[in-house]
């Protein structure tokens, strides 16, 4: 069996989505399956790497952003080079270069769309998008859904539920020896307060600007920790200066991938205040539960956020875009050191039974095993 997957981007490119794609490629590879991925590159040239695990990522040459899309034509002709011995194309969406790709080369094989997200604020775009997305859901011979409530709640996939099938985000279990190390430092670096810490694209459905009105309320012995890059890092920045919480509050910018682990580790509690659905998963929730953390996140509807983060299991949600609801679940825990520990071990165990790397692995290989006997039978 051959794969090929088109993602949007690739890393060391960091998002929820390229996390996934690569725990893909990966896991595929340990399994003893070859695949390769196209992704846009974020240069005009483009370029083939081979990863050192043993497979090629092709990064079409990128001609720019138009409407949060990579303009990347070229992803065409790398899928017309590649697709004809191949058995499944697995592409990555919300991404219409990848699906004008498809589109555009029609490949032979079995080809899984893997819905991450509606597209939920470009609602312009979406009526130029939206015949192509809905050519690609009925060309798809299945379409992947990463959490129940993503699937029963998601319009565009409503006309294909009969070829839905759940299969959870998982990723590997990262911690090791050198992380506990950095994550002795970290907590240094915190001088002795409990740690809040929080992670993601510092963009508008994040709701980092609930966390930082959230904690105006915490006691001070704590500090509020949020990694990551984007467009309203700056602004969110001057809000905490302007508001007083400079002490409290830290947004730390890109954290590289060898300390990133180490940060969940240090934290006593892990925070995903998202605002809105498109929010789809929460993939840095995953990441907290492998290290064992409470969670406090969003009850967001139609979201597989609350679902991931099971209500007094591994943590508390709370309602989307409240800051006294949000302080007041995190103050909770920091005022409870046994209701912490109960519900950091239920979240390393919600980890084990259902978001491993190798069982979201061993699922996907289901479904493409399936795929090719019926293209045989």
């Amino acid at each position: 069996m051959k794969v090929l997957q088109i993602s949007k981007f690739y890393p060391p490119v960091l998002g929820g989505i390229e996390a996934v794609a690569w725990e893909i490629s990966e896991g595929l590879l340990r399994s003893g399956v070859a695949n390769q991925v196209i992704c846009s590159d974020q240069r005009f040239w483009g370029r083939t790497e081979r990863f050192a695990t043993g497979y090629d990522v092709v990064r079409a040459g990128r001609w720019g952003m138009l409407l949060s899309t990579s303009v990347a034509p070229a992803m065409a002709l790398h899928l017309a080079r590649r697709t004809n011995d191949v058995d499944i194309v697995h592409v990555h969406m919300p991404d219409p270069m990848a699906a004008a790709a498809i589109w555009a080369v029609r490949p032979r094989g079995k080809v899984v769309v893997h819905w991450h997200s509606d597209v939920i604020r470009q609602r312009r775009a979406l009526r130029l998008y939206e015949p192509l997305q809905r050519w690609l859901l009925e060309r798809a011979d299945a379409v992947i859904a990463t959490s129940p409530p993503y699937a029963e709640s998601s319009l565009p996939l409503q006309p294909w539920r009969s070829k839905v099938e759940v299969v959870p985000i998982g990723i590997s279990d990262n911690h090791t020896d050198a992380c506990s190390v950095q994550a002795a430092a970290v907590r240094r670096a915190a001088r002795g307060r409990r740690i809040i810490f929080s992670l993601g694209r510092v963009t508008y459905y994040k709701g980092f600007e609930v966390l930082i009105e959230a904690a105006r309320s915490l006691p001070d012995d704590c500090v509020v920790y949020v990694g990551g890059e984007g467009e309203l890092l700056d602004e969110y920045r001057k809000s905490v200066a302007r508001q007083g919480l400079a002490g409290k509050v830290q947004f730390l910018g890109h954290i590289n991938d060898a300390e990133l682990a180490s940060y969940f580790e240090a934290c006593d509690i892990f925070c995903m205040p998202s605002t809105l659905r498109a929010e789809a998963y929460g993939v840095a929730i995953v990441e907290a539960m492998v290290m064992g953390k409470p969670i406090v996140a969003s009850d967001i509807p139609g979201s597989g956020v609350p679902w991931v983060n099971v209500h007094g299991e591994t943590g508390f949600n709370v309602p989307a875009g409240s800051a006294p609801a949000l302080s007041e679940a995190l103050c909770k825990l920091l005022a409870n050191d046994h209701l912490r520990a109960r519900l950091g071990v239920g979240s390393r165990q919600r980890y084990e039974r259902q978001f491993g790397a190798q069982l979201m692995i061993e699922r996907i290989l289901n479904l493409y095993r399936r795929l090719v006997t019926e293209a045989h039978s």
